[in-house]
């Protein structure tokens, strides 16, 4: 799945629950309700494919699987507490906004589950200052903002690989062109809403906007050049590196920068006039501001 299928799946779901936190606004308006409910199927019928997909094409990372149940039992204990809290509170348009049940996080695929689990945590947020300190503390809360990020940054699936199926990739992307559909009608049913509910019209607007391609973290190298002897930053070292056809020189502060490189073990070599030439392996892990520091010895 690219990047902008992904930011795709994560606003129809942003869509879903909001409309669904805001069905008493909706559900007189025939329109708007009839693709409320269309995306929901449709988006249902895409988070199968990509079910299928994962399962076919996605080795089980056992890891990943048990950090599922830490992350929503906490996520759903949390959540309970929050609603008896704010129940005893008189705020009951908590049950509108979440659901505290385990399963509800848990029994759908990693990237239902994440979008879930983030918006719990969204609103307990929010909440924070009826829970704090009494009822949930901080520490808590951010233990569960934590594996959520542990979660959803962990490599694999959290599903069981257990047959073979055809490829799918193309029924997936038919399903995800439903979706946009859905989300197109939806976008212009809301104008209606623009006057008389402006909150309301304001964050689904904002919330239909079509993702652009998720912009990847670029990597990066520094190195930190300095002399062995002083430890003071050398100016005007060259350096080469077989990870990047970049051929950048050190500054005044010894840093040499290298934009973009590839990710692995490259060979760099760093020479200065009066200094020996100085050849080491680097190795530069991918999507990271790469640094690492030197020291040349003077001849």
């Amino acid at each position: 799945m690219t990047d902008l299928q992904k930011a795709k799946m994560k606003r129809n779901i942003a869509v879903i629950d909001f409309l669904e936190s805001n069905i008493k606004i909706i559900e007189k308006d025939a329109s708007l309700f009839h693709f409320y409910e269309k995306l929901k199927k449709d988006l249902q019928t895409a988070s199968e494919t990509l079910d299928e997909i994962l399962k076919n094409n996605v080795i089980q990372n056992h890891d990943k699987a048990r950090l599922k149940k830490e992350v929503c039992t906490l996520a759903s204990t949390l959540c309970e507490i929050a609603t008896k809290t704010l129940t005893s509170l008189g705020k009951e348009g908590w049950y509108s906004d979440v659901k505290v049940w385990y399963l509800h996080f848990s029994k759908a695929n990693d990237l239902v589950t994440e979008q879930r689990l983030r918006n719990a945590y969204n609103l307990l947020t929010e909440k924070s200052k009826d829970l704090f300190p009494k009822n949930i503390s901080k520490k808590q809360l951010d233990e569960l903002g934590k594996l959520i990020n542990t979660f959803a940054n962990m490599p694999g699936s959290s599903l069981q690989k257990d047959r073979i199926s055809p490829e799918l990739t193309f029924e997936f992307k038919a399903d995800l062109k439903r979706t946009e559909t859905d989300i197109l009608y939806i976008f212009e049913a809301a104008d209606r809403y623009k006057d008389t509910h402006v909150d309301f019209y304001a964050d689904l607007i904002a919330l239909c906007d079509r993702p652009e391609e998720e912009e990847k973290t670029p990597t990066t190298l520094t190195v930190k050049i300095t002399d062995s002897n002083t430890g003071l930053p050398l100016k005007n070292v060259a350096g080469t590196l077989d990870k990047s056809e970049e051929t950048p020189i050190s500054n005044s502060d010894g840093k040499l920068i290298y934009k973009k490189t590839k990710a692995g073990r490259g060979i760099a070599s760093f020479s200065k006039a009066g200094y020996e030439e100085n050849v080491t392996i680097i190795k530069i892990k991918a999507s990271t501001a790469n640094i690492f520091d030197i020291t040349m010895n003077k001849l």
